[in-house]
């Protein structure tokens, strides 16, 4: 398998350049302040469209599935809003859990799914703190996606403040089992939840389809600013991980034929 990318989250078109610099390979742009997957302003958004360079991949967060705006307008409303504004369309657009557990989220889901240009995919996010959200576990989640045939899950942490890392959550050999899982029923994970530095290796030896970080990659914590020294940082140590990877594999496969 080939090493998981980096995907670092940005809150302004300022920091796009300094998270591409330090070697982020997708960019995602989200309001921080506004929740885990808080959505940025129309005009954040497009201002990153177009300074996210065509040969990477570009995402935004569209709030939780469920969640309303004080005019009333949904996620899946405000998202169609935005993107007639683009001048480039996303790769993907994410959607939080929260408050799914006791309803027929997936129809709500497939709904919003539907409702996206072809090109656009809709990513659940479950999140690994369930009980702070009232969301799916994430393997409820990750079965969800194979029924219905989605691409993509990021797992996420909600609660920002108290909830702890994925890794305070989660034993490391759990989140290996979500990975390979979906993957043998070609579904990616994308792995967040205020990783840092230290955790990344580990997440990326899990083998995911992409590392998220935000507080790992700013001056400041999670409402600071991207430092491209810190992405620098958090590439290579993602780049370690994924090669720790892949010698225990090649070692295990060779005492695997040692024993035949």
């Amino acid at each position: 398998m080939s090493q998981p990318s980096l995907l670092v989250s940005v809150r302004c078109v300022d920091e796009v350049a300094a998270a591409i610099e330090g070697g982020a390979e997708i960019i995602d742009v989200k309001e921080p302040s506004h929740g885990s997957l808080g959505m940025a302003l129309p005009e954040t958004l497009a201002a990153c469209s177009v300074a996210v360079p065509e040969r990477l991949l570009w995402t935004f967060a569209a709030g939780e599935l469920l969640d309303s705006s004080r005019n009333g307008d949904s996620a899946a409303c405000r998202v169609a809003v935005s993107l007639p504004k683009l001048e480039r369309l996303p790769y993907a657009v994410k959607f939080g859990l929260s408050q799914c557990c006791d309803i027929e989220w997936t129809e709500v889901f497939q709904d919003v799914a539907a409702s996206l240009p072809v090109s656009v995919r809709a990513i659940p996010v479950a999140y690994a703190d369930g009980q702070a959200a009232g969301s799916p576990t994430v393997p409820a989640v990750l079965e969800a996606a194979v029924q219905h045939g989605w691409s993509t899950v990021l797992v996420d942490t909600f609660d920002k403040a108290d909830s702890g890392s994925l890794l305070d959550l989660f034993p490391i050999e759990t989140i290996q089992g979500w990975v390979a899982q979906a993957s043998r029923h070609g579904v990616e994970v994308v792995l967040a939840g205020r990783l840092s530095v230290q955790d990344v290796p580990a997440v990326s030896a899990c083998e995911p389809m992409a590392v998220a970080v935000r507080s790992a990659v700013c001056v400041g914590g999670r409402t600071g600013r991207v430092d491209t020294q810190l992405v620098q940082m958090v590439a290579s140590q993602c780049q370690a991980g994924s090669v720790n990877s892949q010698q225990h594999r090649i070692g295990r496969n060779e005492l695997k034929g040692e024993n035949l």
